[in-house]
């Protein structure tokens, strides 16, 4: 029996001498932190219930961290997760790990467990703005870092430069990378690099009116209208925003519109090409507005006069404007006729007239002759600061087999030939041959030429 309880004996203190000799080793104490760059101690909210001896656990680990023996480190994170899986800082702590690591993939799923456990755990937005910085993702490391200031306003004049270098430069490289898929007809690529830019400075009108332009391209129009509005809402001042919505209105369609935003631009910024673009929507407008028999002048083989007074009208709008008021009398024929608002002020200004039994006769047929005269008019109009010219138009005598000198015709015939603005065919001027579309739009044309020198 003595001799059995003295091996008994033996055998405890050889276990417990074996015990001894696979214990944990000591932690390590830095004298200096191995990664001063993390934050300086483990912090635990003190609302989060854990046992005294997780918390101890978790400073130690923190200290194997900070002296450098990341797998020793590592091991105790894990260990403490498996004896308090709801410990979210130990988390963290093992995202900071890997980050020392440089295994910032798995940094950030750590940092974003923790995270999903505290959205308002300070370390693991830290230590996530710090992982997405090393990884390059200049835009996520923004997001995080705002976060940090929302959370720990002190921190406001440590980090706000810093941040928004990091915007300007994300922001311009997602702008050139945009731009880059733009050029290679990668639409889709180009707007979501700008949609991203626009995340980091959500009332930038330079990205906004880039957007709806990007979007146009692509068809996507409504939110084409949608990005140009808010531009133009952000800063009406801005030119090229006016230009962008005018743009985006022109392919959808909404030509009048298009024209007062171009015009807008315009007012801003007085381009050329902005004005001349606002005129011709704004004529377009009119043009989309009138009925067929208006729409098939350019391949009409005769033209009525109300035709030849809604062109003048429209094409000559502010020489009419300009013009003395010849004629008071209202046509009787023409209330309610679709070149009604044209027919007023040509007959106005005398360029057409207003037969002796009060009727314009809309549907009449316009000859050569008849546009001989109408021509003559508008010279006469346009020529008020050139008098030599109209004098010079009206000196000239082209012969004509078919129009005599003496015709009634004549003159208005030699003035509307020698401008330009009507041909006569192998010398004859045929006065009484209907007038076809293209004749009507170049007599106009030349027209509105001489008016603009």
């Amino acid at each position: 029996m003595i001799r059995t309880a003295v091996r008994v004996g033996a055998l405890a203190v050889a276990v417990a001498a074996a015990a001894a000799c696979v214990s944990v080793p000591p932690v390590p104490v830095a004298s200096t932190p191995r990664h001063p760059e993390l934050p300086a101690a483990p912090i635990v909210p003190a609302s989060l219930e854990a046992p005294a001896d997780v918390r101890a656990r978790h400073d130690a680990a923190w200290q194997r961290l900070q002296a450098g023996d990341l797998r020793g480190a590592a091991r105790e994170f894990s260990q403490i997760l498996q004896q308090a899986p709801g410990f979210y800082p130990a988390e963290a702590g093992w995202a900071f790990v890997d980050l020392a690591g440089r295994d910032y993939d798995s940094a950030v799923e750590r940092f974003e467990r923790a995270l999903a456990a505290d959205a308002s755990y300070l370390p693991a937005w830290q230590g996530l703005a710090s992982t997405e910085l090393e990884r390059g993702n200049e835009g996520e490391a923004i997001l995080a870092l705002e976060r940090v200031v929302a959370l720990d306003p002190r921190q406001e004049a440590g980090l706000r430069s810093r941040i928004e270098l990091l915007r300007f430069r994300e922001i311009q490289a997602l702008m050139s990378a945009s731009q880059r898929a733009r050029d290679d007809r990668q639409m889709d690529a180009a707007v979501e690099a700008l949609e991203r830019a626009l995340s980091l400075s959500p009332a930038s009108v330079i990205i906004l009116r880039e957007l709806a332009a990007v979007e146009r391209e692509r068809g996507d129009l409504d939110e084409a209208l949608a990005h140009a509005r808010r531009a133009v809402a952000l800063d009406a001042g801005d030119a090229e925003a006016q230009a962008t919505l005018g743009g985006v209105l022109e392919a959808r369609g909404d030509l009048a519109a298009a024209a007062d935003a171009f015009a807008q631009a315009a007012a801003i910024d007085d381009r050329a090409a902005w004005r001349e673009r606002s005129a011709g929507l704004a004529n377009r407008a009119r043009l989309a507005s009138l009925p067929p028999e208006f729409g098939a002048l350019p391949t009409a083989t005769e033209v009525t006069r109300a035709q030849a007074a809604a062109l003048i009208g429209l094409r000559l709008e502010a020489l009419l404007a300009a013009a003395p008021r010849r004629v008071t009398e209202v046509a009787t024929d023409v209330r309610g006729h679709w070149a009604a608002s044209w027919i007023l002020p040509v007959t106005q200004a005398g360029v057409m007239e207003i037969f002796p039994n009060h009727t314009f006769l809309p549907g009449g047929v316009v000859r050569r002759g008849d546009l001989a005269r109408i021509v003559h008019e508008l010279l006469a109009l346009s020529t008020t600061d050139r008098p030599a010219d109209l004098a010079r138009w009206q000196a000239a005598t082209p012969r004509f087999a078919d129009l005599p000198v003496t015709h009634l015709v004549y003159r208005a015939a030699s003035a509307a030939v020698t401008s330009g603005a009507m041909a006569a065919e192998g010398g004859r001027f045929q006065p009484t041959r209907p007038v076809t579309g293209p004749e009507l739009l170049a007599a106009v044309t030349k027209v509105e030429q001489i008016a603009n020198r």
